[in-house]
Parts: C-alpha cells; sequence; structure tokens
C-alpha cells in the first residue's frame, strides 16, 4: 500500500475527529452561555423588582373622631374617640374596630326584658392614594338615650345616627365632614376626623 495514502488517510480521520470534536465544543459553549444569560436577565428582573410589588408597605396612623352635640349655639356634648390603623393592611377583617357603650334593659313583656347595647361604633380602614394622602374607610355609628323620653315604666326612646363615609386626608389634616339635625330635639350634631402619621 502507498505510504502517502495511509498518511493522507490518518489526516483526514484526524481531521473528521477534531471537527466533531470543536462542533461538541460549540454546543457546549452555546448552553452555557445561554443557562447564564436567562440566570442574569432573571437576577435583574428580581433586583429591579419594588418591595411593593409583593408586600405592600404599612403606615401607622392616628385618627381621631369627633361627636359634637349642638343646642343652637350652645354645646351640648363633645365626644372624642382616638384610635390606631395600619394603612394599606391586608387582612381578611382589614383596619381598626371600636366599640364603647353600655346595655341598657328594656321591658318585653309582664316580668321580661331584653338588652340593647347604646353607645358609640367605629369601623376604620385605610389605603395611601398616589399624592401621598390617605383614603379612610369609615361606618360610624352612634346611639343614645333621648332625654325626651317619658317617665315611669315606659320603654326609653333610643335615638340612633350612622354614616358609611370615606374622606381623603393628608398628614395632620381635620374635616369636618358630617352634619346632621335630630329630628326629636332639633340638636344638630358634627363629626370631625383628624389623620395624622405614628411618629
Amino acid at each position: 500500500m502507498n505510504p502517502i495514502k495511509l498518511l493522507l488517510d490518518e489526516v483526514h480521520v484526524e481531521r473528521k475527529l477534531l471537527m466533531k470534536k470543536n462542533v461538541v465544543v460549540f454546543f457546549a459553549l452555546l448552553v452555557v452561555l445561554s443557562v447564564a444569560a436567562a440566570a442574569q436577565d432573571s437576577s435583574k428582573s428580581t433586583a429591579g423588582q419594588k418591595p411593593d410589588d409583593h408586600t405592600p408597605a404599612v403606615t401607622p396612623l392616628r385618627v381621631q373622631v369627633v361627636f359634637t352635640e349642638y343646642d343652637g349655639e350652645k354645646k351640648v356634648s363633645n365626644l372624642p374617640y382616638s384610635f390606631s390603623v395600619n394603612a394599606d393592611e391586608r387582612r381578611a377583617r382589614p383596619g381598626s374596630q371600636l366599640r364603647s357603650g353600655a346595655r341598657i334593659p328594656i321591658t318585653t313583656g309582664k316580668d321580661q326584658f331584653t338588652y340593647i347595647d347604646i353607645g358609640t361604633n367605629i369601623d376604620c380602614s385605610a389605603t395611601l392614594q398616589e399624592d401621598g394622602r390617605y383614603k379612610l374607610q369609615m361606618a360610624l355609628e352612634r346611639s343614645s338615650i333621648s332625654p325626651e323620653a317619658a317617665s315611669g315604666n315606659t320603654n326609653p326612646v333610643v335615638r340612633t345616627f350612622r354614616i358609611d363615609m370615606n374622606p381623603v386626608l393628608k398628614d395632620g389634616q381635620s374635616l369636618e365632614s358630617i352634619v346632621s339635625t335630630d329630628p326629636l330635639n332639633g340638636h344638630v350634631y358634627h363629626v370631625n376626623v383628624t389623620l395624622s402619621v405614628a411618629k
């Protein structure tokens, strides 16, 4: 056999093997670079996310609600209530609830009676607005015994006042948002709400 031909055949085989090896290395490098690029994109995406994207920031607020009753120009009563509420809190029952009052016995028959709740109920939650103010979602309920009720065994007359309101306030702002007149005695009720960010 011709030695030159043998040498050429060996060179040809070696070239084929080298080409195959280069192709394998090329695809291996391509896979590594693809994985690295995907990992880098994922890292950038995670780094670019703000904490608010997943867990909204909670801002503690202090809210004061004042019920004021007037007989003409004369202030008859002034009842302030103050409580804390977290803005943007995510719970099944968000916000704060305040219950204050007493249970009054009401006669339902001879030697029979039941109780009714008299006082103030406040439900409040808050959300931060884009302009930096806070929107309060409030349900206010106030009940009291009317002084005009007849004496003796007659059950008392219960005065009630209820309102759902959504004032939008900035830190330190007060708003007199409700004015209502009692149909029994003509007294005027004012509701004042003040919001401040807890320090």
